[in-house]
Formats: C-alpha cells, structure tokens, sequence
C-alpha cells in the first residue's frame, strides 16, 4: 500500500523514547511517571481545597474564598489531565475516531463556566462588603493561606523535577499550581496586613483582585475551547495556504479544512489540484506537504485528496 493511503499522524523528531499509535497521540500522555504525579497532586489539591473553604468561612475572608476557589480550577485542571490519560489508555470506541480527546476540551468549557459564576459570585460579595464590612480572623487566615502555600509548593515542585513538561496537559497543570502558589503568597501578605492594621478593605481589595485574574483567565479558557468546539482552524489559513501554492505541482486548492481535536492535536484535510503524471509523483508530493505542514505549523494529520489537471489537447 502507498505510504500516502495509510492515513496516519506524523509526529517531530525529539530526544524520548516514544510509542505511537493509529489516532492516539499517547507518546507522552500515558507515562506511568505523569500520572502518578497527577494523582499525587489531585488529592493533596483536593484535601487543601476543602480546608481552605472551610476556614474561609470561619474567618470571613473573601481573599482566602477566592484563592479556594482558584484551587478548585487546579483540581478540576488536575482531574481532567488523569482522566484524560486513562481515557486515552482503557477506552476503545471504533465510532470515536479519534478516541476521547475531545472530553478535553468539554470539561475546560463546563469549568471555564463555573468558574466565570464562582468569581462574578466573589466580586459582587466583595462589592458588598466594601459597604458592609466584617470582622476577620486574620491570624486564621495566614495559617489556613501558608499551609495551602506549602501544597502548592510541593506539588508544582513534584511536577518541575518528575512529569513530563513537554506534555501540554501536564504543562497547564503545572501553570495552575504555579498560579494557585501565587494566589496563595497574596492572601499571606493581605492576611499579616489584616492582623497588624485591622484594616479589613485590604481582604476585600485582594479577593476582587483575585477574582478579576480568575476571570480574565476563565474567559480566555472559555474562548479557547468555543473555538475549538466550532472547528475554529488552530493556524492561520492563508498562510498554510500559500505554503502549499509554493510547490509548483500544484495549482489550486479546492477545498483545505483545518481543527484542532484536543490541545495541539491538529488535523487538515485538502482537495487539491495537481499536474502530476502517476502516483508515485503524488506520493512525494504528499511527503513534502504533509513534512512542512508538521515542521510549520504542528498539523500531524494529514489527508489529501488530488484532482489531476486536465490539459486540453
């Protein structure tokens, strides 16, 4: 069979020793290494969350409520990288073509949803709290944010020195954790200005500060996975377009699709015409495209179909 009717994913050379399989991409997501990392950092993400909601009640710190509820993206970032990788590995579906990537992109928009109302929640309480101000626990507070400080801590520091940062999914938890480690540092020192000024406003002014970077965040993630679910092309179309132009075989596109499956998961289709004399041009043709589609723009998918040019006599 020629090498152009098989169909299959392209990946780029790099120094690791990957497998890969027919639609599955799993030449990084499926490492033992990556996902105990990920269960480890679950349930410690998880735990602190539930602490950290609890005690921000108990000290009526609307600071220590948003940075809870910016773990609760981190455990929901967390939650969905390991399913992912399980899915990926146990699930078999011959309908789902190209397996469960897409649950991917489903939960980040449901959680891009939730946290959207999780923060306009927090802003309209701190808005109300600017005007009907509460005693807090400061002291409470510190301690609760120092201990959530020292989980972040570990476990960013866990994925930097053990998983596999090339991988995306793994890559976007670690950034939650290191934003989480932020969020975590700022109610530490928004707590200690509490306790020694009693200015209470400073909880309310850093909890709408958190809550606006939730946000901004939220609506990007929420953007992003729209797009995706449209089919949105990934890359720019004109320039994959001119790229292709430039071989001189050939001499028009009649119709190019590009969507990205799950994060950086690109695939193209095109029907294209040619001036080509038997198939074996066709095949270097469909080499040197589908080479320079990876090598440019990260499109591992191919599939061509040719049209050849009818020459009139």
């Amino acid at each position: 069979m020629q090498k152009y009717l098989l169909h299959k994913p392209l990946i780029e050379k790099c120094h690791h020793n990957h497998s890969h399989k027919h639609h599955t991409y799993d030449h990084s997501d499926a490492r033992n290494m990556d996902k105990k990392i990920l269960k480890i950092s679950l349930i410690m993400t998880f735990l602190m969350m539930l602490v950290q909601f609890v005690y921000s009640i108990l000290s009526n710190s609307l600071a220590l409520l948003s940075d809870t509820l910016h773990m609760f993206s981190d455990v929901f970032a967390l939650g969905l990288s390991f399913f992912a990788i399980i899915a990926i590995e146990k699930f078999e579906d011959k309908q789902k073509t190209f397996g469960y990537f897409r649950l991917e992109i489903l939960v980040a928009f449901i959680n891009a949803l939730t946290i959207i109302l999780s923060a306009i929640f927090i802003i309209y309480e701190s808005i109300e709290k600017l005007f009907y101000p509460v005693d807090i626990d400061a002291k409470t507070m510190i301690m609760v944010a120092i201990l959530g400080f020292l989980v972040n801590a570990f476990n960013a520091f866990l994925m930097f020195k053990g998983a596999n940062l090339d991988n995306v999914n793994i890559k976007s938890a670690f950034l939650h954790m290191m934003s989480d480690l932020l969020g975590s540092l700022v109610v530490i020192v928004g707590g200690i200005v509490v306790y020694y000024t009693q200015i209470v406003y400073i909880d309310t002014i850093l909890a709408l500060i958190l809550s606006l970077l939730l946000l901004r965040w939220a609506i990007k993630l929420l953007r992003k996975s729209i797009n995706i679910l449209l089919e949105t092309s990934p890359v720019d179309v004109k320039s994959v377009e001119e790229m292709i132009l430039k071989h001189h075989q050939v001499g028009k596109i009649l119709d190019l699709h590009i969507v990205e499956i799950t994060n950086k998961m690109f695939v193209a289709t095109l029907h294209i015409e040619v001036d080509i004399q038997n198939l074996s041009e066709f095949e270097i043709l469909y080499q040197d495209l589908s080479n320079e589609l990876l090598k440019n723009f990260n499109i591992g998918h191919i599939t061509m179909q040719p049209s050849v040019i009818k020459k009139e006599n």
